[in-house]
């Protein structure tokens, strides 16, 4: 197997350069001019939809009205999720030793809990049924009621940002997204806190096998509506040209469940070649009823239980405050990031957010 040079070189300056940096206690950005388009989370709840960019804002848009809303917060927020229907926060302290649980109540955000950071940096927080769980890259934090419950992880998770987390009762599934360089899915299991590295590559190829740890990121994670004690993962790159799939895991079963090739012609033009197809990138995954449904460069797709009932094109998306946003759509609203831009050479891609 040949390694491109340039991807090792890239490799070691990353490698290195992360080596020299010290703990962070949540990873954020420096505000910028346009930050606001960098989005880490979008979820929907009390009739808005909630919004978390990489420098730690929080921001609403309501349907029918053209302001987004900027929540003035005490400090800035490493995660966002919803807790039985209201949007909850986590904030992180200014001398960085705690993160604080905060929910929406009427205008104001109530404070939970708190938890020590320990000098750990905050990965992301699941809200799953009606539990909280805060994903650190050393401990799994879970609440019941005001307890507080840590595991150690059997190892440093610091595979790229964290774009997708499922939690069962006894495991966390997440999501990273490293761009060229892959970021794969991680299993956690909730007592013991061992990390388990999800992947088939049978071939032994350079990005060989339907999901490879280190050429494809993980940007959605639901579950099989047809197959209760499996997942699907939706992968997707846009690194100049598109690849993607979505794969269903079942136990240590990883099986190839759906892609879709489309036409370029534009690159097959660039190349001298007649004829160019890629593979459609997901970047978003959700259930509906029996339904899969996944968001990709080409579209919205809907797949049942019998392959693919349908696939519509993106719709219209509008500015809300230097964020597109659409709510055409039924059932969901779409939210354009550049987030990927941090990782890879692509433009905005949607993020799905079921209502």
């Amino acid at each position: 197997m040949v390694v491109p040079l340039g991807r090792v070189l890239a490799r070691w300056f990353l490698l290195g350069s992360v080596a020299l940096m010290p703990p962070r206690a949540v990873a954020l950005e420096p505000e910028r001019p346009r930050q606001e388009a960098f989005l880490t989370r979008a979820l929907f709840a009390q009739g808005r939809v909630w919004l978390l960019s990489d420098a730690g804002i929080v921001s609403s848009v309501t349907e029918g009205q053209a302001e987004r809303i900027v929540e003035d917060l005490p400090e800035k927020a490493g995660g966002l999720c919803v807790l039985d229907g209201r949007p909850m926060i986590v904030t992180l302290s200014n001398d960085g030793s705690a993160w604080t649980l905060r929910q929406r109540a009427g205008s104001a955000w109530t404070i939970m809990a708190t938890v020590p950071s320990e000098g750990d940096s905050l990965l992301t927080v699941d809200c799953a049924n009606a539990k909280v769980t805060l994903l650190t890259a050393r401990r799994l934090v879970g609440f019941t009621g005001q307890a507080q419950h840590a595991v150690a992880l059997s190892g440093r998770l610091n595979q790229g940002r964290v774009t997708s987390i499922y939690g069962t009762p006894d495991q966390v599934f997440v999501g990273f997204n490293k761009g060229e360089w892959g970021g794969g899915l991680r299993r956690i299991d909730r007592r013991s806190g061992a990390i388990t590295v999800v992947e088939r590559n049978a071939t032994g190829e350079l990005c060989g096998g339907p999901l490879n740890t280190e050429c494809d990121p993980v940007n959605g994670i639901a579950a099989v509506p047809w197959k209760p004690d499996c997942i699907i993962a939706a992968v997707g790159l846009l690194h100049f040209s598109p690849v993607g799939r979505l794969v269903e895991i079942c136990g240590d079963k990883i099986e190839l469940l759906y892609e879709r090739s489309v036409r370029n012609d534009r690159a097959a033009s660039r190349s001298g070649t007649s004829e160019r197809y890629d593979k459609v990138a997901f970047f978003g995954l959700t259930r509906q009823d029996d339904e899969l449904w996944a968001v990709g460069t080409d579209g919205l797709h809907v797949i049942g239980a019998g392959g693919v009932s349908r696939i519509a094109p993106l719709p219209k998306f509008m500015d809300f405050g230097g964020v597109r946003i659409s709510f055409e759509a039924p059932h969901l609203v779409l939210v354009l990031t550049n987030i990927n831009q941090r990782h890879s050479v692509s433009g905005a891609v949607p993020i799905l957010v079921p209502r």
